[in-house]
């Protein structure tokens, strides 16, 4: 009994680590589906989005008195800004003038831009892990069995519903909205696209600004769900970013989910049944073993 109970609290855990990496690997293919082209930068972005987040709700709890849920959305919320901003940016001085380039060319640029952002991080802050004041750590008891207790955090719950309706919420947006009628007419043949009136360039700026604002929110969630953040963690993001993307078949957002709950599964009972130390390696060979079962990845639709 207790090992059944172990194992679906193992299942509600690698739940909420599956919606972060599939905010992630969504956005990924917002840019990868239309431009073809990969960007490494979003673990950093991400990595960015997660020290300001912490950065400003440990700065507000201390000089004001607000209430700490209000808090935690001021936080997030000047975080995204933030790193919207700064995709915003990227996108006119970066990815525009690179995307019609050779493909390793944005490669190369997204990851020295990536490098930047971690060193800076590393130089503010000495090299030192930024953490988050315990918030929301309430447990909610799902299963009050005597053996062993299945519970969930408020924090953890939030995160959860909160990445559970932007991923919806994406998904309704490319399949029903205008916009992703035409990030499909795009991303089926993007020079096709251009000759029928589409403006590409248009749909190539507010899709690299929609992913960051996606990945700058899957930051925010990675701090309040782990509650820390560390300068090297960008590098880790984006290839874990890179890994559900290419499960799911790089153009398809359906795709990209399965992916991410392949990976957070795997991570998550890995380091629950295995030594911990040894979980990224695994999940790379593991990727490595899917990808010569089906090169195409899970999904090859849109």
């Amino acid at each position: 009994m207790v090992q059944i109970l172990y194992v679906l609290q193992q299942m509600l855990n690698s739940v909420q680590v599956s919606v972060i990496y599939a905010l992630l690997g969504v956005s990924f293919v917002l840019l990868y589906g239309i431009g073809n082209r990969i960007n490494l930068a979003f673990g950093a972005m991400a990595m960015w989005s997660a020290y300001l987040t912490i950065t400003v709700i440990t700065i507000l709890l201390v000089i004001t008195s607000w209430p700490a849920l209000f808090v935690v959305f001021v936080g997030v919320v000047c975080a995204v800004l933030n790193v919207g901003s700064l995709g915003f940016v990227l996108q006119r001085t970066i990815i525009v003038p690179l995307i019609k380039k050779p493909f390793l060319t944005l490669l190369i640029a997204t990851l020295g831009l990536s490098i930047f952002l971690e060193e800076f991080m590393r130089l503010v802050h000495s090299s030192r892990e930024k953490w988050l004041p315990p918030l929301f750590e309430q447990a909610i008891i799902l299963v009050p069995a005597a053996e062993f207790v299945i519970q969930i955090t408020w924090m953890q719950l939030g995160v959860f519903v909160t990445a559970v309706i932007l991923i919806i919420g994406l998904l309704l947006l490319m399949k029903w909205h205008r916009f992703g009628q035409i990030w499909r007419a795009c991303s089926d043949d993007l020079k096709m696209a251009a000759l029928c009136g589409v403006n590409v360039e248009g749909t190539l700026a507010l899709s690299f600004v929609l992913a960051s604002l996606y990945t700058s929110i899957a930051g925010s969630l990675i701090a309040l769900l782990y509650g820390s953040v560390s300068f090297s963690m960008g590098l880790m993001i984006g290839l874990k970013t890179l890994f559900v993307a290419v499960i799911g078949g790089l153009t398809s957002f359906q795709g990209v989910v399965v992916g991410a709950f392949i990976l957070g599964f795997f991570e998550t009972f890995w380091s629950a049944y295995f030594q911990i130390a040894y979980r990224d390696v695994a999940s790379f060979a593991v990727l490595v073993f899917l990808l010569i079962l089906k090169p195409e990845g899970v999904s090859q639709r849109v």
